[in-house]
């Protein structure tokens, strides 16, 4: 199997293409015969558009060494014959210009889009060979920080599918090849976790799916607090099989890594175990592990990301945003200050900076670096994907969220990001799309629906909306999102008195959960009582409810949008031009 192809490897400018993996030159498709020497040139030019490319540079890259040659006079032949194939000349030069006694320079714009051929890796869910089903968080854990490992190599040149992906094939009957060809992938590792009190046997092997042919196999025996050097020993050993040159500071890192008290790394995978439910009792359990971790090693990092991360989720949800958005973002800054190449712990401040702060630029700060530091982890993308569709980047939030897609492919969560941005973006029929190959994944996930609901609201097919918005609330049933969407379908749908019931119901809830009084504002305004609505909306405001990051772009308040109170509260916000 061939790797995922880059765009820069075919670089077109004027009527021609350069393939720079094949070394071919295409004129409107067809092929121009071509010997290596004038290749190397117009590979050497075109990659550098604009700039001097010295004849020194020149000499390195077509005779490297000591080769003996008549350099003066190969360079100028090769050089001949590539202005013939561009029907190009030295006198007037359209594409290749000399700089006397210097170089030459590519004078013609190039279209080379800037990133670079990823090989893809999947890193499949390691079997648990302990004979207890109470170890499987620990082999899934495993699995997560081998997948974060090798993401953090080279990101710009080995991509690795993301944690929730891959575990969706444990325990499954498909060959490897079909998981290869479902994830589109080049490469897999594969293994096993033997777990024995404090001590623990990996065993795993590399598998090139190319011809399915096993490159490397290592055994592993070790005591527990050793985990994170045998994770970094693989992905080196890794890196060399696949001919990965690393990034020096992912290098740095995986080679400074540090033993683990053993209780606190059991408790911090526990906690991410639970989290990855992605449900009230999961969450609650998993703020519990974790914080049970940092108690027994407050110098552990990684549970400070993961707290941050699930302090972020539970807000509005579970617990009151200014509570949990302050716990997030001292998480995420305490992490920070052990290891600040923690890149998810980055995306979780910038997100926090987002939804709680409303500080637009240091969220979008905060979201780059942690594509700077690890451009392969589909939660950093994701991440950065939601600032720019919420400050209306709809183009490059959607180039975001498909590159977190292919970091996590069969992940409904990551494919329902990708719809909820096209739905922002009022690409409705995209969205509706997409929403339902989320639902393909999996049926019962309860923000898919959510979403597909307001798309097909914005649609005009109200009925179809209700029913999605009725689903969601049977899949969840305690979302006060789920029944301000559904409360504002109803009323859209000319059933003010199912809204207003809605409207009580919230009511009810709010003495017992938290409910954003957004959602309530919501209602009234889709009911035609604009100034309870506004008075909720205000009292969100005070309450900096984190629904307010999207009143920018959000589709359903574009009725409001022409009315000053809705433009007094924008300015307020100060979303950046």
């Amino acid at each position: 199997m061939a790797a995922r192809p880059g765009p820069d490897e075919t670089i077109r400018f004027g009527p021609f293409e350069v393939d720079l993996r094949t070394g071919e030159l295409r004129r409107k498709g067809s092929k121009i015969r071509l010997q290596n020497k004038p290749f190397q040139i117009l590979a050497a030019l075109v990659e550098n558009p604009g700039e001097l490319v010295t004849r020194d540079e020149l000499q390195r890259r077509l005779w490297p060494g000591d080769t003996f040659v008549d350099f003066d006079n190969g360079l100028n032949t090769a050089l001949t014959k590539l202005r013939e194939s561009l029907c190009d000349s030295a006198e007037e030069p359209k594409y290749i210009e000399t700089l006397p006694r210097r170089g030459y320079r590519f004078m013609a714009p190039v279209d080379k889009p800037a990133r670079s051929r990823i090989t893809m890796m999947a890193v499949l869910p390691f079997e648990n060979l302990s004979g207890d089903q109470e170890q499987e968080y620990f082999t899934d854990g495993l699995t997560e920080e081998m997948i974060t490992q090798l993401a953090r190599l080279n990101p710009e040149r080995l991509g690795v599918i993301a944690r929730t992906s891959s575990l969706r094939y444990k325990k499954t009957t498909k060959g490897i090849g079909e998981i290869a060809r479902e994830l589109r992938v080049d490469w897999i590792l594969e293994g096993s976790v033997r777990r024995a009190a404090e001590r623990v046997r990996i065993t795993a092997q590399l598998v090139r799916m190319q011809d399915e042919s096993h490159l490397w196999a290592q055994n592993y025996d070790r005591e527990l607090r050793d985990i994170l050097l045998v994770q970094s020993e693989v992905a080196l050993a890794i890196a060399g099989e696949i001919n990965l040159k690393l990034d020096p500071q992912a290098e740095v890192r995986s080679r400074d890594v540090r033993q683990v008290n053993p209780e606190a790394y059991r408790a911090c995978l526990m906690g991410c175990y639970h989290l990855a439910k992605f449900n009230r009792d999961g969450i609650n359990k998993g703020i519990a592990y974790l914080l049970q971790s940092i108690a027994i090693d407050p110098n552990y990092a990684p549970p400070y990301d993961d707290l941050a991360f699930a302090y972020f989720i539970s807000s509005g949800w579970i617990l009151p945003p200014r509570e949990a958005m302050m716990k997030a973002k001292q998480a995420a800054i305490a992490g920070l200050k052990m290891d600040e190449s923690l890149a998810e712990a980055h995306a979780s401040l910038g997100i926090i900076q987002l939804r709680y702060d409303w500080d637009w630029a240091a969220a979008e700060k905060s979201c780059k670096r942690a594509v700077e530091i690890n451009a392969g982890s589909a939660r950093a993308q994701e991440f950065y994907g939601w600032y720019l569709a919420a400050m209306g980047r709809f183009d490059e939030a959607i180039e975001k969220a498909q590159r977190a897609l292919e970091l996590d492919p069969i992940s409904p969560e990551v494919s329902t990001l990708l719809g909820h941005v096209l739905y922002l973006a009022r690409r409705y029929d995209q969205a509706v799309a997409q929403l339902r190959q989320a639902l393909e994944l999996d049926e019962n996930y309860w923000f898919a629906h959510l979403i597909l609901g307001l798309a097909l609201q914005q649609q005009g097919k109200l009925p179809e909306a209700i029913e999605q918005l009725q689903r969601t609330r049977k899949e969840e049933p305690v979302s006060p999102e789920t029944m301000g969407a559904l409360g504002q379908a109803y009323a859209a749908a000319g059933q003010s008195d199912k809204a207003m019931e809605v409207l009580e119901e919230l009511e009810k809830w709010s003495k017992r959960y938290y409910v954003s009084p957004f959602h309530r504002g919501r209602i009234y305004a889709a009911i035609g009582q604009r100034e309870q609505a506004f008075a909720w909306f205000e009292t969100a405001y005070e309450e900096r409810s984190f629904y307010l990051s999207w009143f920018k772009v959000e589709p359903e308040l574009d009725p409001l949008r022409s009315d000053l109170r809705f433009k007094s509260l924008l300015r307020r916000l100060s979303f950046p031009a």
